[in-house]
């Protein structure tokens, strides 16, 4: 699938309308449609090209944790078959340092998932935290947009997905190691010939033969020589002599076990963590702000986009007292209705002067009176474009659409009006009728 997907656009749309002045166009026939903004805007580069690179730099810092970890593999087991002049490896040595290790991490691991099984909490952990900033850097290096980092990192890293995509990396890092000591295993018995030995002071001999037997287990089923109870006698460190078939049983057993053990434990889970953090991303839930911009475009505008003239519609032509500019608007009907000024800084429109009732809307216990003489009458709400609409807006009107039964958002528009859209959109987000009254030469 190509990248970024709708829903990485949508949330990255979200993120931007949100935290920035960038917004979706208004009149785009759908979603998909709208959503090609991001692929134009800004210049040079636009913020779906800047959402892929910075997927790209994210999957490089896991693409070199992956690579340090093959290399720490490779350095670590030719420190393990050290030998001293009679070319003896222990055995024990051997599984602590590849496997060992790697159990006290999948236990870590495993406890750690099941104690946070039910928690909701948005903790990254240390290894997230560190790729989210190194993620920030590059970007901050590369020049790109701050909101743009933010909301790929809100996308990428969703609170309940994080723990799949840590145990994700988590398990692959350890995968690599476990598979590049593998490989360096096979490479130093290829091309030396050791004794494997083994001792105890702990462990009784049965115990010790007991415990070799459990783990051949497993390599057993695929067909392989391993040691048996003579060549795990004939190990015994204070024995010099030592079989090429038991040396060759000893290397099969190992090799084995680190396989089995190690690399492909590792494999299915971290084929598993990726699966469930696929899963979780794609079925979490669409923030509020992706919500409303899904519910924008999926219902066509109720108003009209005409501008009714005085000849044909018997518009109300008034005078504005400061500049005696003409103001082509509603009909005349329309101005006998009561009427209301919200947050209104500017003189009161003389176009005002015909309605039945005219108050302000400036303070919550106007606000607040104003919803509580809601009406069947209809009421229209004038509201100032050349300002933003804020969260006590988008509060004010969702109650006034459940409160009043015919109410109406007139949009003031004039040559320094900025925020139309914005109010248009509020408009059908708090599903209000919505006009313009337009002032023109």
């Amino acid at each position: 699938m190509v990248f970024p997907t709708q829903r990485a656009k949508l949330a990255l749309a979200a993120w931007l309308e949100m935290h920035t002045k960038f917004r979706l166009p208004t009149h785009a026939k759908d979603l998909t449609s709208a959503l090609e903004a991001l692929d134009t805007s800004p210049h040079p580069i636009s913020y779906s090209m800047q959402l892929s690179l910075l997927k790209r730099y994210f999957n490089r810092v896991i693409l070199g944790i992956l690579t340090v970890s093959f290399l720490l593999g490779l350095i670590a087991v030719p420190s393990a078959f050290a030998t001293s002049q009679s070319n003896q490896v222990n055995i024990f040595w051997l599984f602590i340092v590849l496997l060992g290790f790697n159990l006290l991490n999948l236990t870590t691991w495993f406890i750690t998932m099941i104690g946070t099984m039910k928690h909701r909490s948005e903790n990254k952990g240390i290894l997230l935290s560190s790729l989210i900033f190194l993620n920030k850097k590059i970007s901050k290096h590369s020049q790109l947009d701050e909101a743009t980092s933010e909301a790929y990192l809100h996308w990428q890293c969703p609170a309940l997905s994080n723990k799949w995509l840590v145990s994700s990396i988590s398990h692959g890092a350890w995968g690599c190691y476990l598979f590049a000591g593998w490989l360096m295993t096979l490479l130093l018995l290829l091309t030396n010939q050791v004794n494997f030995v083994w001792e105890t002071t702990l462990l009784s001999d049965e115990t010790f033969i007991q415990l070799t037997q459990t783990l051949s287990m497993i390599p057993h089923w695929f067909g392989l020589s391993l040691p048996d109870q003579l060549d795990i006698l004939a190990s015994r460190i204070d024995l010099t002599s030592q079989s090429s078939s038991t040396r060759q049983h000893w290397a099969n057993f190992l090799l084995a076990s680190i396989m089995v053990y190690g690399v492909l434990p590792r494999l299915i889970l971290t084929l598993i963590s990726m699966s469930m953090y696929y899963l979780k991303r794609s079925t979490q839930s669409f923030s509020t702000q992706e919500r409303l911009i899904k519910n924008r475009y999926q219902h066509k505008e109720d108003h009209s986009k005409t501008i009714i003239d005085h000849d044909s519609n018997k518009a109300a032509t008034v005078k504005n007292t400061s500049n005696q500019e003409p103001i082509e608007t509603l009909d005349d009907s329309a101005f006998s209705q009561p009427w209301a000024l919200f947050e209104w800084s500017a003189p009161q429109p003389s176009y005002l002067c015909t309605a039945s009732a005219l108050c302000l809307l400036n303070s919550r216990e106007e606000q607040a009176r104003f919803l509580s003489e809601a009406n069947s009458t209809p009421v229209y709400i004038l509201v100032d474009a050349t300002q933003s609409p804020d969260r006590g807006s988008r509060r004010f009107f969702t109650q006034v659409s459940a409160s009043y039964s015919s109410p109406c958002m007139a949009i003031s528009d004039d040559d320094k009006a900025n925020f139309i859209e914005d109010w248009q959109r509020l408009a059908k987000e708090t599903q209000l009728p919505f006009t313009r009254i337009i002032k023109k030469d």
